[in-house]
């Protein structure tokens, strides 16, 4: 069974964040481990608070799995604040020649932001293999990707919502959803973990980009709601 890593903030409800990521890894039949990049006081109302993990502390435990693990893929959530220690992650995750995606969390859906800086991520950015921003992050990050591979999630056109998936900064597929009012918890995580571990397993970008389009389709439709919570909270 093969080994993916994610390097992502801590969620202690589960929907989204590192236990989201190795939870989606687990689905594709891999074993998934992880390393924090910040803890968060959240739950399924919001993030209410976070304190990034040390820098050297989060190096040395991401150097220190790699020493008994070889992952197949990495999977990056929230990046830390400090651009530094971005660069030495990238430095060290570039190494390992497996595939690199990319989430930029830059705030949740609801709560206090994470990154303030968008430069600060900028490091993480030129090593990833497929950048997954929502909407509202590839405007804030677009003049980064310029020559990227990216999959833009929930673009508005008209009454529908997209997911774009653009080579080099050029579109070159597009699937396209009816609205709804549903708000899935974990949506962003568990799309960008699958398209890890569906590039480890070797398909390629076409192929994963729309089979993990599937499976966010499926997590969505089998979300159920938890009594008092503003977002569903997901099965898979």
């Amino acid at each position: 069974m093969g080994f993916l890593l994610s390097v992502a903030g801590f969620d202690p409800t589960g929907g989204a964040g590192v236990l989201r990521d190795v939870r989606t890894f687990s689905y594709f039949g891999f074993l998934g481990g992880a390393v924090v990049t910040v803890n968060t006081v959240q739950n399924t109302k919001g993030v209410k608070g976070l304190s990034f993990v040390e820098g050297s502390f989060l190096l040395s435990q991401l150097k220190t799995v790699l020493e008994d693990f070889s992952p197949e893929g990495v999977k990056v959530g929230i990046p830390h604040r400090e651009r530094s220690v971005n660069e030495e992650i990238s430095e060290i995750i570039s190494s390992l020649s497996v595939p690199v995606v990319f989430d930029p969390v830059l705030s949740p859906t609801f709560g206090v932001s994470f990154v303030e800086k968008v430069d600060t991520i900028k490091p993480i950015l030129n090593v990833s293999t497929l950048i997954t921003p929502n909407y509202t992050e590839f405007l804030k990050i677009e003049e980064f990707l310029k020559r990227k591979t990216f999959i833009v999630k929930g673009w508005p056109y008209g009454d529908r919502i997209c997911d774009v998936l653009f080579v080099n900064g050029r579109e070159i597929d597009r699937v396209c959803h009816e609205r709804d009012n549903r708000v899935v918890r974990g949506t962003g995580c568990a799309f960008s973990s699958a398209l890890t571990a569906l590039l480890a397993k070797g398909l390629g970008l076409k192929e994963a980009f729309r089979e993990a389009v599937d499976f966010i389709t499926e997590y969505r439709r089998s979300a159920f709601e938890i009594e008092g919570a503003p977002q569903l909270y997901p099965s898979l």
